[in-house]
């Protein structure tokens, strides 16, 4: 688990680098002066907060033999980290599960509530030549705009959950609506 959280410090610092650059003017306009530093440190912060929460809860689901179904990790607008489980989603087809927690995010989001969002499931392993046959996704969306996603293999060997190395890739935007951009503006790589 700490590999998986050293890699992902690494790797979210370097995509908030070069995915927050195109937003530092807007950023500067609306968070009441922030800097550019100030507003990658707290974007990175707030997803390594949900992100360890997140990894905490669903490898320990794991670990007893648990299934996943889409849950999120969700920060307020006043910094605060919270589990968010849905009994409903519980009962649920994991597909179904996931598209109502998606819901739910978005209609906390416009209620205000939320800042930061991690949508965490299950699926199958898109690398099919792989050993492990399921991945854990993390999806993370920021009010500021940042999304990214953090993809990790994982199986059940002699009885214990092994999870391998987590893959970070772009993502887009399901949860917050964010205003148009000028339209010959490349995407963060």
């Amino acid at each position: 688990m700490r590999m998986i959280q050293t890699f992902f410090k690494t790797a979210i610092a370097i995509f908030l680098i070069s995915s927050l650059v195109p937003l530092a003017a807007h950023a500067q306009e609306n968070q009441n002066g922030m800097s550019e530093k100030e507003l990658k440190e707290y974007v990175q912060g707030q997803f390594e907060q949900m992100y360890k929460r997140a990894m905490d809860s669903a490898s320990s689901r794991l670990e007893k033999g648990e299934p996943i179904k889409a849950f999120s990790v969700v920060t307020d607008r006043q910094g605060n980290v919270r589990l968010v489980r849905l009994q409903e989603a519980e009962k649920m087809k994991p597909d179904v599960a996931l598209e109502i927690m998606r819901r739910s995010l978005r209609a906390m989001v416009e209620n205000g509530k939320i800042g930061a969002t991690c949508l965490v499931y299950v699926a199958a392993n898109p690398n099919k030549e792989a050993e492990a046959k399921q991945v854990l996704v993390a999806e993370m969306e920021h009010v500021f705009g940042p999304t990214l996603a953090e993809i990790t293999p994982f199986a059940k060997e002699d009885g214990k959950m092994v999870f391998g190395k987590a893959v970070t890739v772009k993502s887009k935007h399901s949860i917050f609506k964010l205003p148009e951009t000028d339209k010959t503006e490349e995407p963060a790589e």
